[in-house]
């Protein structure tokens, strides 16, 4: 009886953080020149493929984050100017109110100077003030200034000082308030348009390097499972298979039932030897299907009463000497892990003998060689 090809293992490997595991990819190129791996494998170019797309996207990635840090850094930039002119703004509003202050002082002086002078110096100062428009046109003529004294010259100074003065910060507070509001529209401009473009290349990133990571892995296990059907190729199959390459692997019959010892390669009739392992049970016993899979029936021969389980992981496995099939077992019915399936007989060349289950394990398929099922067994029928 020999094996088809097909299936996975599902080895279990640790996270791997993307930079080692792309590096991991290339190196199993080589490997899979080698090894038969199924025809429905993941293939290397899948990985490859996969894994381009996600090093495309993480190279987006990495120039979204170093686009965002220029714009952080001229953030922090434009929030230290905003901080500087604020603070400018601040000083300049108060030595405006300071100002302001001492200028209305001023004013009240000037402006009782220029009555008392009204008052009492006749024609000559009431035509300066009726000539006059405005206070600031009073205090800043000659004429006025001529005719008071050293100390009021002095006062109107001052006062003329401060009115430019307060006139030059006013402007400069408006100039630096109309700063301050585009310094902030352009800071929180920044921050929330680089924010969503990085959100959306690190959620880009993930999906592909999950993919990449899926495939890579799916791919290891492909090529392990390989190496372990070539290895028990090599061996002439005595040494069994590791559990890989039989996932989720159960006894075929209730464990406290059976008996059975490693009997592969024992002598048969006509120069042949044992292929697989007999599992003695009382007659009836309940069959179980070792794993989800396809069943094929077959009737005649040195089995007698036997069928085919072809398991979704890619390992076939027979069922030989059956006493007959469980309600609903035919041709092509899918069969989950655990369902029984059949009952232990000794139909075929083992009529009129104990009754038992011999059982034959064919990594790959049925039209390759079987393999000893003993080790494969003895992890959970005993």
């Amino acid at each position: 009886m020999t094996a088809r090809g097909g299936g996975e293992a599902t080895l279990r490997y640790a996270m791997l953080r993307h930079p080692v595991s792309l590096v991991l990819v290339v190196v199993l190129v080589a490997a899979a020149a080698v090894l038969d791996v199924p025809s429905a494998a993941v293939t290397q170019a899948e990985v490859d493929e996969a894994c381009a797309e996600y090093r495309g996207a993480k190279q987006r990635l990495d120039e979204a984050v170093e686009e965002r840090d220029a714009a952080q850094a001229r953030y922090a930039e434009l929030y230290s100017e905003r901080d500087v002119t604020s603070g400018r703004a601040e000083r300049l509003q108060r030595q405006i109110a300071e100002r302001r202050g001492e200028l209305g002082e001023l004013q009240d002086r000037v402006v009782d100077w220029a009555v008392e002078a009204y008052m009492t110096a006749g024609t000559e100062i009431s035509g300066i003030v009726l000539r006059t428009s405005s206070l600031d046109q009073l205090i800043t003529g000659q004429e006025f200034l001529k005719v008071i004294t050293t100390e009021q010259v002095a006062s109107v100074d001052r006062l003329a000082l401060i009115i430019a003065d307060t006139e030059v910060m006013q402007q400069e507070l408006d100039e630096r308030t109309a700063r301050l509001l585009v310094v902030e529209t352009e800071a929180n401009r920044l921050a929330q348009v680089l924010a969503a473009a990085t959100d959306q290349a690190l959620d880009a990133t993930r999906e592909l390097e999950g993919e990449c990571l899926r495939l890579y892995r799916t791919r290891q296990a492909e090529l392990a499972r390989a190496r372990a059907i070539e290895a028990a190729r090599r061996s002439g199959g005595a040494g069994g298979v590791s559990s890989s390459v039989t996932p989720g692997f159960v006894c075929p019959m209730n464990p406290a039932a059976a008996s059975f010892v490693n009997d592969w390669g024992y002598p048969r009739s006509g120069g042949r030897k044992h292929r697989g392992n007999d599992l003695f049970a009382p007659m009836g016993q309940p069959l179980y299907a070792v794993a989800d899979g396809t069943v094929t029936l077959r009737r005649g021969g040195l089995g007698g009463t036997a069928l085919w389980l072809s398991a979704d992981h890619g390992v076939d496995y027979y069922y030989a000497h059956l006493n007959g099939y469980a309600p609903g077992i035919g041709n092509g019915v899918r069969v989950g892990q655990g369902q029984v399936i059949g009952y232990n007989g000794n139909s075929g060349n083992a009529y009129g003998g104990a009754p038992h289950l011999h059982f034959q394990l064919h990594p790959g398929g049925r039209t390759r060689a079987p393999v000893n099922p003993y080790p494969t067994l003895v992890r959970v029928c005993r």
